[in-house]
C-alpha cells in the first residue's frame, strides 16, 4: 500500500456501514481513497505505519453496547488518538437483482458480503445489507427499513496521531488505571470531576489484561483538554491515580446545543474568575 496523506483506511469488508460512515467523515473530497481492513486492529495498524492518514471504526451500538474490540485496541494496542465520531441509523434494506420479486425469492443472505453473492446467484436470491452495498453491486431495493429496532444506532469514531483543536461543542475520552482497589476508589475519581461541574457522558469498566478482578474505566466527559476545567480534571486524575491513557479529544456528534442558564458558572471564564478571587486572597494571606 503506498504512502498517502488523504487515504482513510475502515473496518470492511466494502459496502458496509463503516465504510458509509467513513465517507462522511473522511478529509477532502470525494476523492480521498478509502481502504477497507479486515479487523479493527489492522485499521489501526494502517494508520500507525502511515499507508493512511485516519482510520474510521464503529465504537458503539445501541443494542450491542460498546464494541470491545475496539476499545481494547485504542487502549491496549495503539497510541492512535479519536479525532471525531459520527452516529448513524442502522438502515437495513433488502436487496435484489433487478427484475427479482418478492414471491421468486427462494434464499435470504444477511452476511457482510451478501450483497456482492447475491449480484453473483443472479435472479431468486435477496440480501439483508447497507443501502450502499446495494448500489455498490448494482441490485435493487423492494423492502426498507428492516433493522430490528427503529432507534437502532451505531457509533463511528475516526482515529489519527494528533488531538484536533477544540470546537467548543467537544468531548475528551480516556481511560483509568485506579491506585488500589479499595472502597471508594471509583467515588474518589468521579469527585475529581464533579468537583469542576464536568459532565461525564460514559462510564464503563474493563479487565486491564494483565490480572484477574483487575479492571480499568473507560471515561467520556463533556468538553476538550484545552478548556481549563477539563485540562485540570486531567491532571489531577494523572496525580491522584496509578495511571491514565488518553483516547482523544475531539468534537462530538450531533448539533451544537447551548442553553445559557445551565451553563451559569460552568465555563471557562466562570472557572478564571474564581481562581483569581482565591488567588487574591492568597495574597493577602502571604503579605499579613
Amino acid at each position: 500500500m503506498t504512502q498517502t496523506s488523504d487515504t482513510v483506511a475502515y473496518l470492511g469488508p466494502e459496502g458496509t456501514f463503516t465504510e458509509t460512515a467513513a465517507r462522511m467523515l473522511r478529509l477532502g473530497t470525494d476523492d480521498t481513497a478509502l481502504v477497507a481492513c479486515r479487523d479493527v486492529l489492522e485499521v489501526l495498524r494502517t494508520v500507525e505505519r502511515g499507508e493512511a492518514a485516519r482510520g474510521v471504526v464503529p465504537i458503539e451500538n445501541t443494542l450491542e453496547g460498546s464494541v470491545t474490540a475496539t476499545l481494547d485496541a485504542l487502549a491496549f494496542e495503539t497510541d492512535l488518538l479519536i479525532h471525531g465520531e459520527l452516529e448513524l441509523p442502522v438502515n437495513l434494506v433488502l436487496a435484489v437483482v433487478p427484475g427479482t420479486t418478492l414471491d421468486s425469492i427462494a434464499s435470504v443472505r444477511s452476511t457482510a458480503r451478501a450483497a456482492q453473492e447475491v449480484a453473483e446467484l443472479g435472479r431468486g436470491h435477496a440480501a439483508i445489507v447497507n443501502p450502499l452495498a446495494a448500489e455498490r453491486y448494482g441490485l435493487g431495493i423492494i423492502a426498507e427499513g428492516l433493522a430490528d429496532r427503529a432507534a437502532n444506532m451505531t457509533r463511528f469514531v475516526m482515529v489519527g496521531k494528533h488531538v484536533p483543536p477544540a470546537t467548543g461543542w467537544d468531548k475528551t475520552s480516556l481511560v483509568v488505571f485506579i491506585d488500589t482497589n479499595r472502597p471508594g476508589a471509583l467515588l474518589q475519581l468521579l469527585e475529581i470531576f464533579a468537583a469542576r461541574d464536568l459532565n461525564l457522558t460514559k462510564i464503563e469498566s474493563r479487565p486491564t489484561k494483565t490480572e484477574l478482578g483487575e479492571y480499568c474505566f473507560f471515561l467520556d466527559v463533556e468538553g476538550h483538554l484545552n478548556d481549563e476545567r477539563v485540562g485540570d480534571a486531567l491532571a489531577t486524575v494523572k496525580r491522584t491515580q496509578r495511571d491514565v491513557r488518553l483516547l482523544g479529544s475531539y468534537r462530538r456528534s450531533g448539533a451544537r446545543q447551548r442553553d445559557e442558564a445551565e451553563r451559569i458558572g460552568r465555563d471557562d471564564a466562570s472557572y478564571r474568575e474564581a481562581a483569581a478571587w482565591l488567588a487574591g486572597w492568597r495574597e493577602q494571606a502571604r503579605e499579613a
